[in-house]
């Protein structure tokens, strides 16, 4: 009598190790970069329509210097990232939490880290996609700028600081409603309460208080560096990276993964 031998493995249902975490990021980040390209204008319009008429209507009040103009596009780079992020980032995990899309992931199975890392490679292709039509538009609106080398890394570390600061909001979210609204306040809120398109000693005092642990501050000021040619931003990318793991370190604790 014959028998039947054991199913052939598949590559996701292959033992835990490296090379399936590999995959399983992958496969979360494509699983979030899927709605996106169909809706590839919605990402240029949240992108477009909010920070640029706040970069015109602190441009038609700013003194005419390049200094001043190249710290409103680093407050204009940091409101869209940020609002790409809170955005896609944020409704997508909420939309996935409530909807039960979550719990097939879980079941594919796929672990909290894998889901979180491909969290995180979707948010820096969205974040990238927002700030090369950002320093585009800056082309057109006649902003001398000199990047230099520090501008990568500070907009990667700015993004991974706001994600994680999403990841732990989001977590608190009862329900699918609230948390698209959530999502919505995120970004907007922190760029009002934080001195991104002004620097940290003209701002009001409270905002000065609040300056101090903001993470878009110490953002804002790298970038703004960058802009102009500089490379003293050490201080502020040491700043942003701490941030990014204490914010993902937390968000990671915070995502729900076993809910009922």
């Amino acid at each position: 009598m014959k028998t039947v031998g054991p199913m052939p493995q598949t590559d996701r249902l292959r033992a835990p190790g490296p090379r399936k975490f590999i995959s399983d990021s992958l496969a979360v980040l494509e699983i979030h970069a899927l709605p996106m390209i169909r809706q590839w204008y919605l990402i240029v319009l949240g992108t477009l329509v909010f920070p640029i008429p706040m970069f015109y209507v602190f441009r038609s009040i700013a003194p005419e210097d390049a200094a001043v103009w190249q710290r409103l596009l680093a407050g204009t780079l940091i409101f869209g990232v940020s609002f790409s992020t809170a955005m896609l980032v944020g409704q997508q995990i909420v939309a996935q939490r409530f909807m039960g899309h979550l719990k097939l992931v879980i079941t594919m199975p796929v672990s909290k880290a894998a889901y979180v890392v491909g969290t995180l490679l979707y948010t820096a292709v969205s974040g990238t996609l927002s700030a090369l039509f950002l320093l585009g538009f800056a082309l057109i609106a006649g902003v001398e700028i000199a990047p230099t080398w520090a501008l990568a890394p500070a907009l990667l570390l700015t993004v991974l600081a706001l994600a994680g600061i999403v990841l732990f909001v989001m977590s608190f979210a009862p329900s699918l409603p609230v948390g698209n609204i959530i999502a919505s306040l995120v970004a907007i809120v922190l760029v009002i309460i934080s001195p991104v398109y002004f620097t940290l000693e003209s701002a009001p005092l409270l905002l000065q208080w609040f300056g101090y642990v903001s993470p878009l501050r110490y953002a804002a000021d790298a970038i703004a560096a960058s802009l102009g040619g500089r490379l003293d931003v050490w201080l502020e990318l040491a700043v942003l990276a701490a941030y990014a793991v204490v914010t993902m370190g937390l968000g990671l604790w915070r995502l729900p993964w076993r809910e009922t």
